[in-house]
């Protein structure tokens, strides 16, 4: 398992770029909370600003580019087909965080993004 916290990222850095690299042309599923968020054939990705832009190749054919946010850190879990972006505040590990009083409507705040190799052949 390799971890990487948010402060440990250069500024032109990918997290989670070998594993994303390595399922280049592979079929993908993200997922938060157990529901499935995109899925899809891994055709391309790159950092800009604060998100990874992700090209996806549906069952359909059909290309689907979406955006991920940077995460506060990263697990990898290559020899399982599986990477962890995580959200929560609490994986920032600084003294102390801002509160807020709003709600926060973002898809990945306070959440786990599993990324899952399918057909991934374990020995």
């Amino acid at each position: 398992m390799a971890t990487i916290n948010s402060y440990q990222i250069a500024v032109d850095h990918i997290p989670g770029e070998t594993f994303l690299l390595s399922c280049l042309q592979k079929n993908l599923t993200f997922t938060i909370n157990n529901r499935v968020v995109k899925k899809g054939k891994l055709l391309l990705f790159r950092r800009v600003h604060y998100f990874i832009q992700i090209a996806l190749q549906s069952e359909n054919k059909v290309r689907e580019n979406f955006e991920i946010p940077i995460p506060f850190q990263t697990e990898s879990y290559e020899d399982e087909g599986l990477l962890y972006f995580d959200y929560r505040p609490s994986s920032l590990r600084v003294a102390s965080l801002p509160t807020t009083t709003n709600k926060i409507s973002s898809t990945y705040y306070n959440k786990i993004l599993e990324i899952i190799v399918q057909n991934q052949h374990i020995l």
